[in-house]
């Protein structure tokens, strides 16, 4: 596998929409951007950045992926002795 210098890295942290319709996966990824405003404050903003579309094969494999990447993640501190 190669990656191109122009594929795009996108950031996200939130599912903002989720679904099937006839084995097809649908999921409109989002990300919260902090958004100055005139008045000093900062706003949340929820940008939807991404809508991925792929079969159920597909999903299977992010499934197992992020599973996994989940176990390793979560795992408990190993005791000290």
């Amino acid at each position: 596998m190669s990656e191109t210098k122009d594929t795009p890295l996108i950031f996200v942290n939130s599912v903002g929409v989720q679904g099937s319709l006839n084995g097809i996966v649908n999921l409109l990824l989002s990300q919260a951007r902090f958004m100055p405003n005139n008045a000093g404050e900062v706003k949340i903003e929820i940008v939807h950045v991404v809508d991925l579309r792929f079969d159920l094969y597909c999903a299977q494999q992010i499934h197992d992926a992020i599973g996994k990447i989940l176990e390793d993640q979560t795992k408990p501190a190993p005791k000290a002795n």
